[in-house]
């Protein structure tokens, strides 16, 4: 019984270390989407935010266009990359719930098999007990018979 409580023992340290690995990947993906969220935000900025000055020439203007034109591409490209990195979040996320349950159910097990351990050695307690108390009151009635 003890070799198996030391072997669900070092199982639940394997699924705890599991837990505390995903979590770490799960913030880490969180962190990406908030830096791909922020990075989208301050390209828009970059794009509606462009100085128009009326003055400015055609060829100004058309440098404009094409800076406008790479921003909007990178800008595209980083959705995308978020798109990807939150399908990513959500598929960590529902492998901690799966490995959270797993850690936790042997947990539950664990609990269970050290409860029952406990109350073998407390019968096994009790039965030394009333061995021994058997054995004084034995003693105990023979030396009154032999009075």
């Amino acid at each position: 019984m003890t070799k198996l409580i030391s072997t669900l023992e070092q199982l639940q340290t394997l699924r705890h270390r599991a837990v505390q690995d995903l979590s770490a990947r799960l913030a880490s993906q969180h962190q990406l989407c908030q830096r791909l969220e922020k990075n989208i935000h301050a390209l828009s900025n970059l794009v509606t935010h462009s100085v128009q000055d009326a003055q400015s020439g055609a060829v100004m203007l058309n440098n404009q266009s094409v800076y406008k034109r790479h921003i909007q591409r990178v800008i595209d490209w980083q959705k995308q990359e978020q798109a990807l990195a939150s399908v990513e979040a959500q598929k960590l996320q529902g492998n901690l719930l799966a490995e959270s349950r797993r850690e936790k159910s042997l947990e539950l097990v664990l609990a269970s098999r050290r409860a029952d351990q406990r109350l073998a050695q407390d019968r096994r307690d009790q039965k030394n007990t009333d061995a021994l108390s058997a054995q004084c009151w034995l003693r105990q009635h023979q030396a009154k018979r032999q009075r």
